[in-house]
């Protein structure tokens, strides 16, 4: 449905109700009125929506949203790859690319789920045990 999918998007551009309300000169009851499903969007208005969240309208409107990259999807990438590479910096020999890049996945898709879910910030010692983990499977 278009309202779920208008609130997933606005989730995944990482803005509130109220962001989005003043983006567009929208109350934030609007806002919720239009994701529970109980006030029709107009077609100027899915644009407007679509351009804020970095869709196109019709990835709305049929259902095939895509997830942009954000900046600061983008920083929390480097924060983990920067957090993998100083404990490889302490081991003995380093691992192969391979396994360094499974490590980073690994990581970033615990860290983009609990920042989904918490908006919490990067926190290397959620990881110390994971990398010590993963890097000695080499």
């Amino acid at each position: 449905m278009l309202h779920e999918l208008l609130k997933s998007a606005r989730k995944d551009a990482g803005l509130s109700m109220v962001q989005v309300g003043e983006q567009l000169g929208m109350s934030q009851s609007v806002i919720s009125r239009i994701e529970a499903g109980r006030r029709d969007v107009t077609e100027t208005e899915l644009t407007r929506f679509a351009e804020l969240y970095g869709v196109s309208p019709s990835q709305l409107r049929d259902a095939a949203m895509l997830r942009r990259i954000t900046d600061t999807d983008i920083d929390r990438m480097g924060e983990v790859i920067e957090f993998v590479e100083t404990v490889i910096t302490q081991e003995e020999s380093r691992p192969p690319p391979k396994l360094v890049r499974e490590t980073i996945l690994a990581i970033f898709r615990q860290e983009d789920d609990l920042f989904r879910k918490t908006a919490v910030s990067f926190d290397p010692s959620r990881y110390s045990e994971l990398v010590a983990i993963l890097l000695r499977n080499k």
